[in-house]
């Protein structure tokens, strides 16, 4: 009897996994469905070259869990903070995966940025991007595991 409940609740609880991963999606379409932003960094940042706005979106979309395919669906205008509530609106969130802070962690690490003085509720990724100008260019190789790793060591943020 207690191997059929315990069936019965994977069931559910892989169920509402997939539940709410549809949901996600369908959510994210509005990003998901746009054509590549890279003409409009590039507008945006003459300077830049291709590798670093693929860097810095990169960073950010390992940062969000989102695949390294999907870097250019963010533009500079999106707010970090439009993107954080789409995948988290409020009435369904319960808790997130730590996307925000994983966000300070990489890009401390990548760009020696402190993201905490610098932040404010409307902060777009071209603000973003723009300081990462004046700091250089990335390291190579983080990883969101390496993050999660870190925080368990440090007791979390």
């Amino acid at each position: 009897m207690r191997h059929v409940l315990l069936i019965i609740a994977c069931v559910v609880v892989a169920g509402l996994l997939i539940a709410v991963w549809r949901e996600q999606r369908r959510w994210m379409a509005g990003y998901w469905s746009r054509a590549c932003t890279g003409a409009q960094w590039r507008r945006r940042f003459p300077q830049a070259s291709k590798a670093d706005i693929r860097a810095f979106l990169g960073i950010f979309v390992d940062a969000f869990g989102f695949r390294r395919s999907r870097r250019l669906c963010f533009a500079p205008d999106d707010r970090v903070m439009d993107v954080y509530r789409t995948l988290h609106p409020p009435k369904w969130a319960v808790a997130d995966v730590f996307e925000l802070e994983d966000l300070v962690l990489f890009y401390d690490r990548a760009y020696g940025i402190n993201l905490v003085p610098l932040w404010h509720e409307n902060m777009t990724l071209g603000e973003l991007f723009a300081c990462t100008r004046e700091k250089g260019k990335p390291e190579v190789g983080i990883q969101r595991q390496e993050s999660r790793n870190q925080k368990v060591e440090s007791g979390g943020l």
